[in-house]
């Protein structure tokens, strides 16, 4: 996964419930995007050891329903946090107000990052 400053990370959510394993990838039932600014950035680009994680709340971001049955939730009282755990790998949970809790698959990331050093031709 490549991280930029000032770029969208989009990630998707499922309802957290005994079906979970079974979903499908590609039906989310919401779609987190947070824009990713310095201070995220510096936060992502840890790796944190074997018995640590770290939790990231976020101020900003924003949810869509992918799902009908949710079209309620982007509006509603939520909070999203981003989880780090060692790999790194990233993940998302979002609790919304009637005490539901979506996540996203976890990723294997290596940030990437361009120092500006790339040569002319």
């Amino acid at each position: 996964m490549e991280l930029s400053e000032n770029t969208p990370l989009n990630l998707p959510l499922f309802l957290l419930n005994d079906q979970i394993e079974q979903r499908d990838i590609k039906s989310p039932d919401l779609t987190l995007e947070v824009i990713l600014d310095e201070t995220l950035l510096a936060h992502l680009c840890q790796n944190p050891s074997a018995d640590e994680n770290i939790s990231i709340n976020l101020q900003s971001y924003q949810l869509k329903a992918e799902q009908v049955v949710y079209d309620n939730i982007p509006g509603g009282e939520n909070q999203a946090q981003l989880l780090l755990n060692h790999g790194p790998i990233l993940s998302a949970v979002v609790s919304v107000d009637d005490e539901h809790v979506f996540i996203s698959p976890p990723i294997e990331m290596m940030p990437t990052f361009d120092l500006g050093e790339e040569e002319d031709s």
